[in-house]
């Protein structure tokens, strides 16, 4: 049945986005250059359509280059800007080729949102170690390898910038998902030392 609540995806779809209220000025983010990983779904989703009413240019990455298009379709529908990259942030070197071509293609690139992700439930006393690999390879090396790439590119044009992990709760146990809470534990030591460490 088409009308059982059960069956429709939870959240905003893009029309929804597109005009969703906002505290923000339009113009918050003019002229600046947003990388967001994972951006064709779920949160990144949602990220990449404010940031974009808000003015930024945003650079959506994933692995289905199929639905970032898609988005940036939606998005440059409605006035806005934005370009798509397929990417596999768990390997360094096709992050750094990514964003030697955001920074090529765009000028610049002012603020990275890690919102890329990924694990599935199970027992972890189950957990094997190929699982097990595959949900810190994404989730912790390849928030990594974002964090430091985008960090050495600002070091090298000395141009300032901003990162945003997104984490889930780690403060308390949750059944299931032992492996994302490790590595998102470790996200967030990350940025915490890097703060400290990149400040300036």
């Amino acid at each position: 049945m088409t009308d059982d609540p059960s069956s429709a995806k939870p959240g905003l779809t893009d029309a929804e986005f597109a005009v969703h209220p906002t505290v923000f000025a339009s113009d918050a983010f003019k002229d600046q250059v947003v990388v967001i990983s994972g951006g064709a779904g779920g949160i990144g989703r949602a990220i990449a359509w404010l940031f974009a009413r808000l003015g930024a240019h945003v650079a959506l990455i994933g692995r289905d280059q199929g639905k970032l298009d898609a988005l940036v379709g939606q998005l440059t529908s409605r006035g806005l800007t934005a370009s798509a990259y397929a990417a596999d942030i768990r390997e360094p070197e096709a992050v750094n080729t990514l964003f030697d071509a955001i920074w090529h293609e765009q000028g610049r690139i002012d603020s990275l949102v890690n919102s890329a992700g990924g694990q599935f439930p199970q027992a972890a006393i189950d957990f094997s170690v190929k699982g097990w690999n595959a949900v810190i390879n994404t989730n912790l090396n390849g928030t990594w390898y974002m964090m430091q790439t985008a960090a050495q590119r600002w070091r090298e044009h000395k141009h300032p910038g901003s990162i945003v992990n997104i984490v889930v709760v780690t403060t308390h146990g949750l059944y299931g998902i032992a492996h994302s809470i490790a590595a998102r534990s470790g996200v967030i030591g990350l940025s915490r030392a890097v703060a400290v460490e990149w400040a300036r």
